[in-house]
């Protein structure tokens, strides 16, 4: 099965919950078959605070998913 990547945009802080919220919605419409994955892209930032490293963990506002196209 040929999956097609689409791109869902979403406000800063919330790509978890909409993460979440995509994965309930997929199984209470039986839709599994029809979704891949469901990625959220993060990259580890190093800052420096008060002489400490930190490394929060970034994401880039967009969450990319796999759906099939076909249907």
């Amino acid at each position: 099965m040929a999956f097609k990547w689409y791109v869902v945009h979403t406000y800063s802080g919330y790509e978890n919950k909409v993460k979440m919220s995509l994965q309930e919605r997929i199984e209470i419409t039986g839709s599994q078959a029809y979704f891949s994955d469901i990625l959220i892209p993060e990259e580890d930032v190093v800052e420096l605070i008060s002489g400490k490293r930190k490394i929060p963990n970034v994401s880039f506002s967009r969450i990319y998913s796999c759906p099939n196209g076909d249907e």
